[in-house]
């Protein structure tokens, strides 16, 4: 049986922009999307999510606190969030803790590098691409 490939959780309400990160990350992750909070909190709460992938706007005031409820769970707490937004608010996410954050538009590889190295901080990526 094949090793289980981690799974990213992708919370953004762009199709296109939620396809074109699928794509990229289904190479070597399992990839759930959601376009709303309560989606992407039945996930969380259903399956196995080793990091996840966020546009703040989506969550609008509401996203400090999601990331905070987030890491405040005991399942949660270590798991990596990237932000990917059209808005800089590194200053903020860096608060929280944030894995990385990423400025729109994001080139498909980066991001894939971006979590792969997040969620695998201590292994080389040369066998990436």
């Amino acid at each position: 049986m094949a090793p289980r490939k981690p799974t990213v959780l992708i919370l953004d309400r762009d199709e296109a922009t939620c396809d074109l990160y699928r794509r990229e990350l289904g190479q070597r992750f399992t990839v759930l999307t959601a376009v709303e909070e309560r989606d992407a909190w039945r996930l969380l709460t259903t399956e196995e999510v080793d990091g996840v992938i966020l546009e703040p706007a989506v969550l609008e005031d509401e996203a400090w606190s999601f990331i905070a409820r987030l890491h405040a769970l005991g399942r949660y707490r270590h798991t990596p969030i990237i932000l990917c937004s059209t808005l800089d608010a590194r200053r903020r996410g860096a608060e929280l803790g944030i894995a990385a954050y990423l400025i729109k538009p994001v080139v498909p590889q980066l991001l894939s590098r971006t979590v792969q190295a997040a969620l695998h901080p201590n292994e080389d990526d040369a066998g990436g691409r």
